[in-house]
């Protein structure tokens, strides 16, 4: 499939953008090229980084490989018949120890151990209300309980728990910068807000005797935010349809005693 581009443009035309409005030469190109990509992660962290969904193979010790472009997680579950995604609950109190090692169950399960708090839970499972089966207390109502996950960030994987009983899992997470031939695109929304991200780092750490004062340093900081804020009103606008359906549920939501 052809990659679409049309809305993107290249971080390296941002660069030459600022090199032209200051009249730099070719040699300030990597400097600039440098404080482009910093900006472009920050930007794409708080905005357009693409939330990717990949369906998962489980490894024998119940574990999963973490995509290389992965930078956080957004969902983490299997599928229903509707194709929707039922989440995992996430469960601190899963250890890292020989997450990587492929008798990862034998070393970390002890059975001495007798867990009164699991016996006396509230936690009722396969709840029949009259009409279908639903869960109560701490699980979402009519969604099954399909099992828990960590992620170890350190070693690049997903831990399951033991109960987990599919052969996959459905993953939807912020990807890192996108990047197609050796060349990283952003949204062309967010031009102006990089290139004045780049005119103001370019001078932000240099002594004021040198060249730009404490005005012009700050002149360039304020244009940068107001760039940033005018990029993230053009990607994200606001659509009446979507009000109206905000408003209608907000209003569901509100009781009138």
């Amino acid at each position: 499939m052809s990659y679409q581009k049309q809305a993107y443009i290249t971080v390296e035309e941002c660069v030459n953008t600022y090199l032209d409005r200051s009249e730099q030469g070719i040699n300030k190109f990597y400097k600039c090229w440098n404080i482009a990509f910093d900006g472009m992660t920050q930007l794409g962290l708080d905005f357009f980084f693409q939330i990717r969904s990949k369906k998962l193979p489980i490894n024998g010790n119940k574990t999963v490989n973490l995509p290389d472009d992965y930078l956080n997680y957004c969902k983490i579950g299997v599928f229903n018949d509707r194709g929707e995604v039922i989440p995992l609950k996430h469960n601190d109190k899963m250890t890292t120890f020989a997450d990587m090692l492929p008798d990862r169950k034998a070393k970390t399960e002890d059975n001495t151990i007798f867990d009164w708090n699991q016996v006396n839970s509230p936690i009722f499972y396969n709840f029949w209300n009259g009409y279908n089966v639903t869960n109560l207390y701490g699980i979402p109502s009519g969604q099954p309980f399909v099992g828990d996950f960590k992620i170890d960030p350190t070693a690049g994987i997903i831990l399951l728990s033991e109960w987990f009983c599919y052969d996959y899992i459905c993953l939807e997470y912020v990807a890192s910068p996108n990047m197609k031939k050796d060349e990283y695109y952003i949204p062309v929304q967010f031009k102006e807000a990089l290139v004045w991200y780049i005119a103001w780092h370019d001078i932000s750490m240099l002594p004021n005797s040198r060249r730009g004062g404490l005005g012009d340093k700050t002149y360039r900081e304020k244009k940068f935010w107001n760039e940033r804020r005018l990029a993230n009103a053009r990607w994200r606008p606001l659509y009446l349809d979507e009000a109206y359906q905000w408003s209608l549920e907000n209003t569901r939501l509100t009781v009138k005693v």
